[in-house]
């Protein structure tokens, strides 16, 4: 049975889904955010908060409604935060995988991890990759923001008419 809140947001996306327009990439289906594969769509701004942004508000600040190629972890990490503009989302992707970064241990070195049993070698590689593959992520995410020509626009026809 859904909970309330993903009837909420079905319903949401049923009455507001007609203002969202899909943002192509030149570089195919791919996380908009940090270029891993994409999974899914990430709503922007978020479909629980589009009733607090009538259409002339949304004029007046240059938001469009839009739907982002977006892989699992960033849209998760976006959730619902009221980050109405793709760069503003951007920044906060950076922190956020920044700080699981920076949560990790060390890398290790070649030798030490030659001097670990089986197992343990196998654990530290895969947490090693782990972490090559966050920092690759926030790199990723750092050379969108300086790509502002990728990033959506509002377009005068995003209105609030069926």
């Amino acid at each position: 049975m859904a909970s309330k809140a993903e009837k909420r947001r079905r319903d949401l996306i049923k009455i507001h889904g007609h203002k969202y327009r899909r943002h192509f990439l030149a570089e195919g289906y791919f996380c908009f955010y940090c270029g891993d594969r994409a999974q899914g769509l990430d709503h922007v701004p978020p479909v629980s908060m589009i009733e607090d942004l009538p259409y002339e508000k949304r004029k007046k600040w240059g938001i469009p409604c839009v739907l982002l190629p977006s892989c699992n972890e960033c849209n998760f990490a976006l959730n619902n935060r009221g980050l109405f503009n793709v760069f503003d989302r951007l920044l906060f992707l950076e922190s956020y995988f920044d700080a699981k970064l920076q949560k990790q241990t060390s890398l290790w070195s070649e030798s030490e991890i030659k001097e670990l049993g089986h197992n343990l070698q196998g654990y530290v590689r895969a947490k090693q990759e782990g972490l090559q593959w966050l920092a690759s992520k926030i790199r990723a995410i750092q050379v969108r923001q300086i790509k502002p020509e990728t990033f959506p626009k509002f377009i005068e026809e995003d209105s609030d008419s069926s």
